[in-house]
């Protein structure tokens, strides 16, 4: 009885994952291939310098899942020295559904000390002009390991997300992401109320408590 119990909770746990449906998934396996699958790398950096994003580097630091170089990655030379970094890294389309989506990846910077990286994110109402994007202040981005970000959406139609690597060329560095996924909202009638779970772990705690009485 105690069996079931336990099975009956962890397929509900699975039934509460699968409402979340996946609307992007992209772990960065090629770089180079991106623009193919309607991704946008726009580097307007200025001066432009000699690089935009680009394959991982695991020599540098390993990917957060998969192979070790299956990270997009971007340096200071975004801007050549003594400019200004505005290098970009744009989703392609998708649909925020009727409860809106959240979009989630892992970033991570290499330690050097007296540098540090930076990066702006927002959303676009589907377009692809930079302008049409609202950005976040910039954040730096942590050099101790893989840090996972998200981000909410809101419903009302098409969307692009986008990654600004952003800050003086002079102070920056490197920086990777990897594992970005965006996934539909569900509605609040799919997700079981906090109590309905509540109730269903009491009762598999009662049954071995149970279970415990009976073998004393």
């Amino acid at each position: 009885m105690m069996k079931k119990a336990l099975v009956a909770l962890a397929f509900s746990g699975m039934a509460l994952s699968a409402q979340a449906a996946s609307l992007l998934s992209e772990g960065f396996d090629n770089v180079a291939n991106l623009s193919s699958q309607g991704w946008l790398l726009s580097n307007t950096s200025t001066p432009v310098g000699s690089t935009g994003w680009y394959q991982g580097v695991e020599s540098i630091f390993p990917a957060h899942s998969g192979e070790a170089s299956s990270y997009a990655a971007a340096n200071y030379n975004s801007a050549a020295a003594g400019g200004i970094i505005n290098n970009w890294l744009i989703t392609p389309e998708f649909s925020t559904g009727a409860n809106g989506a959240t979009v989630s990846f892992w970033l991570r910077a290499d330690a050097i000390a007296g540098f540090s990286d930076q990066l702006s994110f927002g959303f676009s109402n589907g377009s692809s002009d930079l302008g049409a994007f609202s950005m976040s202040t910039p954040v730096t981005i942590g050099t101790d390991g893989w840090m996972r970000y998200a981000f909410d959406v809101a419903a009302g139609g098409n969307a692009r997300f986008a990654m600004q690597y952003t800050g003086s060329a002079d102070l920056a560095n490197y920086v990777g992401i990897d594992t970005l996924s965006i996934d539909a909202i569900p509605a609040a009638a799919d997700v079981p109320e906090p109590t309905t779970m509540a109730i269903l772990f009491a009762g598999v705690m009662g049954l071995a408590m149970s279970r415990r009485r009976k073998r004393g």
